[in-house]
C-alpha cells in the first residue's frame, strides 16, 4: 500500500508538473493606436506609383495565451486566438503626380478592420518575460470604399503571416502583455476587384501597438494527464480512480476525487 500510494503521488506531481496555465487577455476600452497605410499602384499607362499615410484608429480585442509550467515563473508562451478589431478612419492618397498636371486622388473610408490568427502560435520567454513568435498565420478583413480614381465599395478578406512580439508578465493573479507589435500586414488587391486600367494595388498595414496593454486573470488549466505522456488513457484513469474519494486525484481543484474529474478525464480521453 505504501508503495502503491508513493507511485500515484509521484504521478499526481508528475501531473502537476505538465499542467498549464491560461488567460483571455484584452485591450482596456477607450484605446487608440495610430497605423500606417502605404499603398502601390500599377498602372497599365502610367506605370507605378505609391503613397503612405498615417491615421489614428480605435482598438480593441481579445488574445487567448496559455503558459507553461502551471505556475509563474514561466518559460514558454502559446497564442491560440486573437481578434484584433481596429476602427474606422478616412485616408486620402495621391498617386501619379506629374508637373502641371496634378496627382490622381484616392479618398480610402476604412469602415471596418479585424485582424485574426488561423493557427496556434508559441514561443520560448526570456528571463524578462520577453517573446517573439514567427511567421504567425492571421487574416485581416477589411471593409471600405473609395472616391476619387475609384469609386466603390469592397471587402477585402486575404491571409498574411506576420511575427508577434511582445512581453508578460503578471501580478497578483493578472497577466500583463506589453511591448506588443504585429509587424506590418502585407496584402494583394485580387485582380476581380481592380480598378480599370489598374493591374496591381498592394496594401501595407502597420499598427503601432508599442503603447497598448492587454490584460486579464490567469489560472491553471486542469490537467487529466497524470503521467504526463501526452495521452489520457486507461493509466489516467487508473490514477484517477485509486485516488477516488481523496485529493491524490483531483482534477478541477475543489480537493476530492469525484464524478467531476472522471467527466475531466473522459472528455480528454485520447486512448
Amino acid at each position: 500500500m505504501h508503495l502503491k500510494k508513493t507511485a500515484l503521488v509521484a504521478l499526481v506531481a508528475t501531473a502537476a508538473a505538465h499542467a498549464t496555465s491560461q488567460a483571455t487577455v484584452s485591450i482596456a476600452p477607450n484605446t487608440t493606436i495610430p497605423a500606417t497605410v502605404r499603398i502601390d499602384i500599377t498602372h497599365s499607362t502610367f506605370g507605378s506609383s505609391n503613397d503612405t499615410e498615417q491615421n489614428t484608429h480605435s482598438l480593441q480585442g481579445p488574445m487567448h495565451i496559455t503558459m507553461s509550467p502551471n505556475n509563474p515563473p514561466w518559460a514558454n508562451i502559446g497564442q491560440d486566438s486573437m481578434n484584433l478589431a481596429l476602427g474606422g478612419a478616412n485616408y486620402n492618397f495621391a498617386f501619379f503626380c506629374f508637373p502641371f498636371i496634378g496627382c490622381q486622388n484616392l479618398n480610402v473610408n476604412l469602415s471596418s478592420v479585424v485582424i485574426s490568427m488561423t493557427a496556434p502560435a508559441a514561443s520560448p520567454l526570456s528571463g524578462t518575460g520577453n517573446y517573439t513568435m514567427s511567421n504567425v498565420p492571421v487574416n485581416l478583413h477589411a471593409e471600405y470604399s473609395t472616391s476619387g480614381i475609384d469609386t466603390g465599395t469592397y471587402v477585402l478578406d486575404q491571409p498574411a503571416v506576420v511575427t508577434i512580439t511582445g512581453r508578460l508578465t503578471q501580478n497578483a493573479g493578472v497577466a500583463k502583455i506589453d511591448q506588443f507589435s504585429l509587424g506590418s500586414l502585407i496584402f494583394d488587391v485580387p485582380a476581380e476587384s481592380l480598378p480599370a486600367n489598374v493591374t496591381a494595388i498592394r496594401l501595407t498595414i502597420t499598427p503601432n501597438l508599442s503603447q497598448v496593454t492587454l490584460t486579464g486573470p490567469w489560472s491553471v488549466v486542469p490537467s487529466p494527464d497524470f503521467n504526463g505522456d501526452g495521452l489520457v488513457n486507461g493509466l489516467d484513469l487508473g490514477v484517477l480512480l485509486s485516488g477516488w474519494g481523496s485529493a491524490q486525484g483531483d482534477i478541477n481543484g475543489d480537493g476530492t476525487t469525484d464524478g467531476a474529474d472522471l467527466g475531466l478525464v473522459l472528455s480528454a480521453w485520447t486512448g
